[in-house]
Order: structure tokens, then sequence, then C-alpha cells
């Protein structure tokens, strides 16, 4: 998918994430969760249009980086689908529940932290299970107001 801007995550918005989902807890390494969310930016900057390219490297990033204690790849995979959300797309319509999908899309998660994966892998992944969104909810239109623009 190629379009003329993107809306990217900040790390604020990562840490809501991760606070809301997961556990409310602040990130051991907050530089590297930093350049875990930047880093997709940095990939458009540098000519990447795909935006299923840029979830896996961001989900890619936030697994290895391992910014925080735990929830690493829970977090990553919220990343990545909020990041498909406020441009459009979404990855899973219900968070964390136990149908097939889910079960596909932590295995997919495993693997990039088993180096079994690459952030390739993980986008062509993404790009065979990401669907359009029906409709722009209060919650991800709360995200794409305070996302930034590239």
């Amino acid at each position: 998918m190629s379009t003329s801007y993107l809306r990217f995550l900040t790390t604020s918005q990562v840490k809501r994430l991760y606070d809301t989902h997961i556990a409310r807890a602040q990130p051991t390494q907050p530089t590297y969760l930093e350049s875990a969310i930047y880093s997709p930016q940095q990939h458009k900057h540098y000519g990447e249009e795909d935006l299923f390219r840029l979830a896996g490297v961001l989900a890619e990033k936030i697994i290895l980086n391992h910014a925080y204690q735990d929830g690493n790849k829970r977090v990553a995979l919220l990343a990545a689908d909020m990041f498909l959300k406020i441009n459009g797309y979404q990855l899973q319509k219900k968070l964390f529940t136990s149908d097939e999908l889910d079960q596909q899309l932590q295995s997919a998660h495993i693997a990039v932290a088993t180096n079994q994966w690459d952030a390739e892998q993980l986008a062509s992944f993404y790009r065979s299970v990401a669907t359009p969104i029906p409709r722009i909810t209060s919650e991800i239109q709360q995200y794409i107001d305070k996302s930034e623009r590239n």
C-alpha cells in the first residue's frame, strides 16, 4: 500500500496501550522503546511506503529491543494493530481472544522473538490477515488525533 502520508504512533501512545491492556508499568529501557517506536518513521524517510512492512518493523523492534520487563510480544501486537488501525486496517477485531487468528498472531510474534521470522515475514503475515476497519471507533480516533503524520 502506498499513500501520500501515514500516521505513526508516539511513544506515549504505545505506553498507553501497555498500561491499558497489559500492566501498569514503565519500560525498564525507555530509550529502547523510543528507538523501536521511531524505527518505522526512519524506514519511511528512506523510502519504505508499504504499510504492512512498516507495521512489521514496528513490531519486530519492540519485540527485540525488549524495553519492558514483561509483555514485549503483546505490546508489539497491540502497537502493530493500532498502527494499522490509524491507517485504515486491523489485525484483530477484539484483543487477546482464544480464536484461531489470535493464536496465529501469537505464534508469529514468538517466531520473531526467537529469530525464526524477521520484519519482512511478519509483514507478509500481517498483509495476509489484515482487513479494512469497518469504522473508526472513538478509541481509534483518539489515537489518530494524537499520532504523528509523515
